[in-house]
């Protein structure tokens, strides 16, 4: 064969090769289309589901986004679908599973810090072990002190998820433990009333009343300071009710103290301002009777 014709057909050779190669990328540039808007069809009706409180069918939509996936995980769309797929099976209240989807986030997207508090919250709520929950809300910390970020409102819900579980675990090492978290919070974001509550509540309920009043006290004088500033109604509603516990529980440790008299008019205080409910009837019954009894001795 001629140098010419081994051209010619070397050349007819190459020349249907890459007829093959743009037909295969044709098609697969096809599948890839129809697949992206497949994915984003089950993301839109996740978001629309997410709108309307349906979690399940949130979850259920994002899910199905995920699949088409696959192993062909090039598309940078698909860890923020995996963030709302956990976040609706968060809201769902399957933790287990919103546990899972947090643990894969930080495997591939890092050690970021609300995925270590998202998943600390999860391991709580879903019953599992405090001490687990524990160091990845310690190195949440951390991440957020080294950058100087303070408290932002997901590591606060955290700490907040997990002080509670460690309170009511009633072992003295584990209060001990919440305490700490509390005073952390308090070094990094500064006293606020819902804190002040938090850490009241947590000694109240270890048996320290005394020291829970502190606590309850400061919470509303900081409170107060602020109502002024507050002028969404919305907000303003959320405040007075925030003030109405605080003062609730401020009589009440009056109360445990033996202190019948001052828990009786802060009762009556808060009756006078709010109205009565079942729980507070009770207690102005309750404290009368105490009183009138004390009176005749």
């Amino acid at each position: 064969m001629t140098e010419k014709k081994m051209w010619k057909h070397e050349g007819g050779r190459v020349l249907k090769q890459g007829l093959c190669l743009v037909l295969f990328f044709s098609v697969l540039l096809s599948g890839c289309g129809e697949r992206g808007r497949t994915i984003r069809q089950y993301r839109e009706s996740g978001l629309e589901a997410m709108e309307r409180g349906d979690y399940s069918a949130a979850a259920e939509a994002f899910h199905h986004a995920m699949d088409y996936y696959g192993t062909a995980k090039q598309d940078g769309t698909e860890l923020d679908i995996l963030r709302y797929l956990a976040e609706a099976e968060f809201r769902g209240g399957n933790y287990e599973q919103a546990s899972d989807c947090y643990q894969e986030l930080l495997e591939r997207d890092g050690r970021r810090p609300e995925y270590l508090d998202l998943k600390s919250s999860c391991i709580v709520k879903a019953g599992g072990d405090l001490k687990e929950a524990g160091l990845l809300y310690q190195e949440a910390t951390e991440l957020l002190s080294s950058k100087k970020k303070g408290m932002p409102e997901y590591h606060l819900s955290a700490l907040y998820t997990l002080g509670e579980a460690l309170a009511k675990s009633r072992d003295p090492g584990l209060i001990e433990e919440a305490a700490a978290y509390y005073n952390e919070a308090q070094v990094s974001g500064g006293q606020s009333p819902e804190l002040c509550a938090r850490i009241g509540k947590l000694f109240f309920d270890s048996g320290n009343p005394e020291r829970a009043e502190t606590y309850f006290q400061e919470g509303l004088s900081l409170l107060e300071q602020q109502l002024p500033e507050v002028k969404e109604a919305d907000r303003r509603e959320e405040a007075m009710e925030n003030r109405r516990e605080l003062l609730f529980n401020v009589a009440v440790c009056a109360e445990y103290a033996g202190d019948y008299a001052g828990a009786l008019k802060g009762f009556e205080d808060i009756a006078a301002e709010y109205g009565e409910d079942e729980a507070l009837t009770h207690e102005l019954i309750f404290l009368r009777s105490r009183v009138s009894t004390e009176g005749v001795e």
